[in-house]
């Protein structure tokens, strides 16, 4: 998935004008894989490059990227709050912006970018306060939509890079330390990380039983339905048999059952250390 670097080359400021658009079962929650946590990286990061410095406490520049994410997300929410109205037709509503969101994958598309120019901030405090705001608006926005596996995933794994760097201090794809963090120690408070804990726990289960909704993971029904929504280049579709359908349906299901059970699996890790638990499968995780 493409991902625009809107970056000051300087490393002294934050471009943030410009078009971002871009687009994009049994009930038992299932523990992330140990053998997934420690795989290797993606070749290409899926979080941009951040600054080299973090954002003055204070400064103007400061300001106008408070004030640009806020008025993004505020965006987003009316456009969620909206969503009832969606079935009107462009010539009844034709304000874009103003038009609820047909899908989750609509949603996403909007909130991808601003995962993007938060990372970017280079500012941890700024960056987790924004992304646990972003984090809990695709929570809540799971269960009022039909489940759309690849959208939401791929904003779930950014989010979940984003978390495990910030708990480490040191960028989980790249190994760098985060700015603000030369020692490689996380600056997040205590407060901060119980949130982050409540939010991947009912995410996660939000998202089985989103995806259980009709019927379970062995079920066409979802992986049919999402390839009538994604880019037909997400899904290898063939025309040349309905057999090879099935095939193809059964083998993309057990690829989204895995990336259920790896929903936040770093952030789980990171977590468990950070708060003194024992991580994976603890109670703490299958309240």
């Amino acid at each position: 998935m493409p991902s625009p670097r809107s970056t000051d080359p300087a490393g002294d400021g934050i471009f943030l004008g410009g078009p971002r658009a871009w687009g994009f079962l049994q009930l038992t929650l299932p523990s992330p894989p140990a053998s997934s946590v420690n795989s290797p990286s993606a070749a290409r990061p899926l979080l941009p490059q951040p600054r080299s410095r973090p954002l003055r406490s204070g400064s103007s520049k400061e300001s106008d990227f408070i004030n640009h994410v806020e008025q993004k997300l505020l965006a987003i929410s009316r456009r969620y709050e909206n969503r009832f109205s969606a079935t009107l037709s462009e010539e009844e509503n034709p304000d874009v912006e103003g038009r609820g969101y047909k899908n989750i994958g609509e949603e996403i598309r909007d909130l991808d970018p601003v995962v993007d120019v938060v990372w970017i901030s280079g500012t941890t405090s700024l960056q987790t306060a924004f992304l646990l705001t972003i984090a809990l608006t695709v929570m809540t926005s799971l269960p009022s939509f039909p489940f759309m596996p690849r959208p939401t995933f791929q904003l779930l794994q950014k989010l979940d890079l984003a978390f495990a760097s910030l708990l480490k201090g040191v960028s989980v794809e790249t190994g760098e330390s985060l700015p603000g963090s030369e020692t490689g120690r996380s600056r997040l408070s205590t407060t901060e990380k119980v949130r982050m804990r409540g939010i991947v726990e009912r995410t996660r289960i939000a998202i089985v039983e989103v995806a259980g909704k009709d019927g379970s993971l062995a079920d066409v029904s979802i992986v049919s339905q999402s390839r009538m929504t994604d880019t037909e280049d997400d899904f290898n579709v063939t025309t040349e048999g309905e057999g090879m359908d099935v095939l193809e349906d059964e083998s993309s299901h057990r690829r989204w059952e895995m990336d259920i059970a790896r929903v936040y699996e770093r952030t789980i890790v990171e977590l468990g250390m950070a708060l003194d638990v024992s991580g994976p499968g603890n109670d703490i995780w299958m309240p």
